[in-house]
């Protein structure tokens, strides 16, 4: 309660001031901050302010704060490297906005001017921050951070943080910043796409270190949408925090209570709206509680369930996972979710179970298999006076009764309302949107471009001008090579945009790039920030007499902040002729929303035809979230036809996903403990209809090196003279792998499809044959 009388003081008080001071840079603010009384109101030129440091020191009191304001919400552009850090006491520092920038050095904002002055009883209101990340995506920093106590940072709209860091941390390694009792309310957070690594939530309050002190921060009435940098959208680290009526729509993980003790999550909404891997709540430790949300349509499993309560680690060290105690779970709505899980994340080391844990007076709607799964088979959950409603289920477990008359709709939002005291009373929620929360002066700004969509043909004369004409398209141009033979090129093509590049429709021949310079190209294509590629019946050769190599087809630049998408189709990839370099290849710190290949070839590789190995620091990080690849050919390959690595057992994130069809691999990687496929760490995998000939003859087919709960399966698939299928707990093959001549029609000339009468004619799934079927272009036979 003093928390709010405080806030009300601090607005009414903003349409107050003693004096007026505008001031036109950093040094100017300072000083008059500085210098000011309780209520004045210090005026910030509108415009930009290119890398401005802004560090302010003031004193106001509770009646009447120092304000900071520009002379229009929203007419201050901080860019540039600029900063903002305030310390005091009744500061309050409004409507500004952060763009076309980064912080080159610490975090954008933060509630201290150093480590002796921090702030208490501060405030940022109306404050935006977008397009604001570094331009390194593991280049770790944060939005904003707090320090000191009683600060609050509400009605401000956050956009997409595209780099390694939380968007916003409550700090607590200072004794001044514990037992903190901050506000974060009242917020957008507006999509953060997948980080692809740990490190990506949207709020972290504490670190384990300091897990066994309350922090008390109230984080209440906040929109998080399409929040997917991790699997901790809210992780909370750190006891007595209270996280209540806030929105979380299709986020891409969950509120976890990761570390510390007597948390309360109340009033929470929680939409999935059926999108994949959204989720709710995930439980660690013990005395929270659990009431009053609303869990809908969430598809997430595992630790992105609707609720996931985990299993400890006996003796756990302070990071790791403390038993689950004491923690009652009430008078939550459940409706047409997949998941709810007890004992998430049992394996060998997390083994205790759930302990003194209440699921009581829940309403779950819509459940068709089951109403919930339990790793522990049983103890720990105390189930009572739970209703089931919609579910069809034949019987209900003990602790669980079945409703089938009296629930009504809401207008808004679209959700049952209680039945006979069970589940959510909606009549005490406050749900918030993207309307309600955020800076209220501001719109994104649109990048979309004008329509201007068209094709661009390029003769086989202006070859040496391509990587000049793909500069100058425009996002969503389709650049058409009408020639036929070598397009020599003397620079590689960057694509810094939405592009289609293709061969002409209904040619008969594929357009053939060559390097005709002296210098090796990393790539004849390379995909920079904002590139998403289309490649149609092309074809790249590494190496030519006479001239400089390429290492790759398709190379990514050398660090990228955004997600690429590739897509191939009917291509060709030969003579790249070392060992590092491949057909596509993507370099440490790019991330692939999805690569797409298919009825392409990859022949006489002396690297790999695919590479997607580059993050090798065991960090849970890989280059690409989906990799689908059907009906291609591999052949002569000294490498691997693809290496998709993810090390370590982080389990913040969702991928690597993995789909190979109807393929075929010939003479690829039977080097001593190679692996036609090399699939290290890739979390769910689905290898089906592929030949295996004379391939991986001095180890292995399939490489696997997986995790308990990846999900991973190898079927229809022929491995004649082909080396195993190896896993480490060895249970991804299906019933249907076989070891057959699969007779080819003439290999000599890449003709991989089967001879009539092959003994693998019907062997496929739904009665289809294995393996690539290419047309004589396809084969690279022009």
């Amino acid at each position: 309660m003093k928390v709010y009388l405080v806030t009300l003081c601090l607005a009414i008080c903003i349409s107050t001031s003693a004096k007026q001071a505008p001031v036109n840079d950093a040094a100017s603010l300072r000083k008059a901050v500085a210098g000011a009384k309780p209520g004045d109101i210090i005026t910030m030129a509108d415009g930009e302010w290119k890398d401005a440091r802004i560090v302010l020191h003031g004193r106001g009191t509770p009646g009447k704060p120092v304000v900071v304001q520009p002379q229009t919400p929203g007419g201050v552009r901080l860019t540039g490297s600029s900063t903002l850090s305030l310390s005091g006491e009744y500061l309050v520092v409004k409507d500004l906005h952060f763009t076309r920038g980064t912080a080159r050095e610490g975090d954008v904002i933060t509630f201290r001017t150093n480590k002796d002055l921090l702030a208490d009883h501060c405030r940022i209101t109306g404050i935006v921050i977008d397009n604001y990340s570094q331009p390194e995506r593991f280049k770790n920093d944060n939005w904003v951070t707090l320090w000191g106590k009683n600060n609050r940072v509400d009605h401000c709209t956050f956009v997409d943080k595209l780099n390694l860091g939380p968007t916003l941390i409550v700090e607590l390694n200072d004794e001044r910043s514990q037992q903190n009792n901050h506000s974060i309310d009242s917020n957008y957070f507006k999509g953060r796409q997948r980080l692809g690594s740990n490190g990506g939530e949207t709020i972290r309050v504490g670190v384990s270190k300091y897990s066994m002190t309350p922090s008390r921060t109230r984080i209440v009435h906040n929109y998080f949408e399409r929040c997917n940098g991790e699997v901790e959208i809210v992780s909370v680290k750190s006891g007595e925090n209270h996280v209540s009526f806030n929105t979380f729509f299709e986020c891409e993980g969950g509120l976890v209570l990761r570390h510390g003790s007597n948390n309360i999550v109340e009033g929470n909404l929680f939409l999935g709206n059926n999108k994949l891997f959204t989720g709710g709540v995930r439980i660690v430790n013990p005395g929270h509680k659990v009431f009053n949300n609303v869990f809908k349509d969430l598809k997430g499993e595992e630790f992105r369930s609707a609720l996931s309560v985990m299993n400890g680690v006996p003796n756990s060290l302070i990071n790791r996972y403390y038993q689950v105690k004491d923690v009652d779970i009430h008078h939550n709505t459940f409706i047409n979710c997949r998941s709810i899980l007890f004992g998430a994340g049992r394996d060998a080391e997390r083994t205790l179970a759930p302990e003194n844990v209440a699921f009581r007076d829940n309403l779950i709607i819509g459940a068709k298999d089951s109403l919930y799964a339990d790793n522990n088979k049983g103890g720990g959950i105390l189930f009572a006076g739970n209703g089931v409603a919609q579910s069809g289920l034949r019987s209900l477990p003990k602790g669980f009764i079945s409703l089938t008359a009296g629930i009504k709709k809401a207008k808004e939002p679209d959700l049952p309302l209680p039945v006979s005291g069970k589940g959510a009373d909606t009549r005490k929620l406050f749900w918030v949107n993207s309307r309600t929360a955020g800076a209220a002066w501001f719109r994104s700004e649109s990048t979309a471009a004008e329509n201007k969509r068209k094709k661009v043909m390029v003769p086989l004369s202006s070859a040496a001008q391509l990587p000049d004409i793909v500069s100058s398209a425009f996002a969503g141009d389709t650049i058409e090579l009408t020639g036929t033979g070598n397009y020599g090129l003397r620079k590689e093509i960057h694509v810094n945009k939405p592009l289609t590049i293709r061969s002409a429709e209904g040619g008969t021949e594929r357009p053939l790039l060559i390097n005709t310079s002296e210098n090796k190209f990393p790539g004849f294509i390379v995909i920079e920030d904002g590139g998403e590629l289309t490649l149609q019946g092309l074809s790249f050769a590494g190496s030519m007499p006479g001239y400089g190599d390429a290492a790759a087809g398709v190379v990514t630049a050398s660090s990228m902040q955004r997600h690429y998408k590739l897509r191939v189709s009917d291509c060709e990839f030969y003579d790249f002729n070392e060992s590092s370099f491949a057909g596509i290849k993507a370099l440490k710190s790019t991330y692939a929303d999805s690569i797409l290949v298919v009825n392409s070839i990859f022949r006489n590789i002396s690297g790999s035809g695919i590479d997607l190995a580059a993050e090798k620091d065991d960090k849970g990080t890989y280059n690409s979230e989906y990799t689908v690849i059907r009906n291609c050919v591999f052949t002569n390959i000294l490498g691997s036809a693809l290496n998709l690595y993810r090390g370590g057992n982080d389990e913040s994130t969702l991928g690597p996903f993995l789909t190979i069809d109807h393929c075929t691999f010939n003479e690829v990687d039977n080097r001593e403990q190679g692996a036609v496929l090399r699939l290290l760490g890739v979390q769910k995998a689905r290898i089906s209809n592929c030949i295996f000939a004379f391939s991986g003859q001095g180890g292995r087919a399939i490489h696997f090196q997986e995790s308990r709960y990846d999900d991973l399966n190898v079927d229809f698939c022929n491995l004649y003279q082909a080396g195993r299928i190896e896993s480490f707990y060895g249970n991804v093959s299906g019933s249907n792998i076989y070891q057959s001549f699969p007779g080819f029609i003439d290999p000599k000339n890449r003709n991989f499809n089967l001879v009539p009468g092959s003994d693998l004619q019907n062997k496929g799934s739904a009665g289809k044959a294995p393996g690539a079927s290419l047309p004589e272009r396809g084969r690279g036979l022009n």
